[in-house]
C-alpha cells in the first residue's frame, strides 16, 4: 500500500510539471534564435477583398497547413488534405480575422501590390475603421499582432505577447503602438471624441508571467491627428 501511495504522489508531481504554465517572456541577453520554420506549411493567399466605400483591395496572405503521406516526417512528402479549405481569413463587419504573415494592398487601377511589412510576424485581426472613415475620411487598420519569439521557443504563436499596430488604408505608416513586452490587454474607441483608448500590462517584475504584481500602463491616439501619437495617461 505505501508503495502504491508513493507512486501515485510521483505521477501526480510529475502530471504537475508537464502542465506547469510556461512563462510568455523569457528575458536572455542572447540574441534571439531564428524562427523554425515550419515544412508542413505553405504561404497563400486569399482572393482579394475590397474594402466597402473606399478606392483599396486588400490581399490576405498566410500559411495553409498541409499533411505527411507517410509517417517518416524527416523524407516524409506533403500534400493537401482531402478536402481542405484554402481560405486562410475570414472577412466580417469591415474585419479580417485568421492567422496571417501579411497583407498586400491595392489601390484600384495601379494593379501594384503593396505589402503591409517586410517583417516575420502574425497578424490576427484586420479593423478596418468604418465608423471613424464615414464621420471624418480618415481610412485606418488597426491590427493585433504577434510581432516577437518571447517565450523563447523559436515559433510565432498565440503563446507570445500580442500587441497592437495601426496603418493608413494602403499599408504605409505601419507602426506599433505599444512598447516592447506590453501584452495588449484590450482597446476601444469613443467615436465622439475620435480617440483610440488602450489598455496593456507590463512584467515589471520580470518573472516572465503576467500577474497582480505587474503594471498596468493606459494610453490613447487622437486619430484625427496625422501624427498619431501616443499618449500616456492615468486613471488611477
Amino acid at each position: 500500500m505505501k508503495t502504491i501511495f508513493s507512486t501515485l504522489i510521483t505521477l501526480l508531481l510529475l502530471a504537475s510539471c508537464t502542465t506547469e504554465k510556461k512563462p510568455k517572456v523569457v528575458y536572455t541577453d542572447q540574441e534571439a534564435k531564428t524562427l523554425v520554420k515550419d515544412t508542413s506549411m505553405v504561404i497563400v493567399a486569399d482572393l482579394p477583398i475590397l474594402i466597402d466605400s473606399t478606392n483599396f483591395l486588400m490581399h490576405p496572405i498566410g500559411a495553409l497547413q498541409l499533411y505527411a503521406k507517410d509517417r517518416k516526417i524527416a523524407s516524409a512528402s506533403w500534400s493537401y488534405a482531402s478536402g481542405t479549405n484554402f481560405n486562410i481569413a475570414s472577412y466580417d463587419n469591415h474585419k479580417v480575422y485568421g492567422n496571417l504573415t501579411n497583407i498586400k494592398f491595392e489601390e484600384i487601377g495601379t494593379n501594384k501590390l503593396v505589402a503591409l511589412t517586410d517583417k516575420d510576424i502574425r497578424i490576427t485581426s484586420a479593423d478596418f475603421l468604418w465608423d471613424l472613415y464615414e464621420r471624418t475620411g480618415k481610412q485606418l487598420f488597426i491590427y493585433d499582432v504577434i510581432d516577437a519569439d518571447t517565450n523563447a521557443d523559436r515559433t510565432l504563436d498565440d503563446k507570445d505577447i500580442k500587441t497592437l499596430y495601426i496603418s493608413k488604408i494602403d499599408g504605409s505608416s505601419f507602426k506599433r503602438l505599444m512598447p516592447k513586452n506590453h501584452e495588449l490587454l484590450e482597446w476601444k474607441i469613443i467615436p465622439e471624441i475620435d480617440r483610440l483608448y488602450v489598455k496593456s500590462i507590463e512584467d515589471t517584475n520580470k518573472n516572465g508571467s503576467f500577474d497582480k504584481n505587474d503594471k498596468l500602463h493606459y494610453n490613447y491616439i487622437n486619430l484625427v491627428d496625422d501624427a498619431l501619437e501616443v499618449i500616456d495617461y492615468y486613471p488611477y
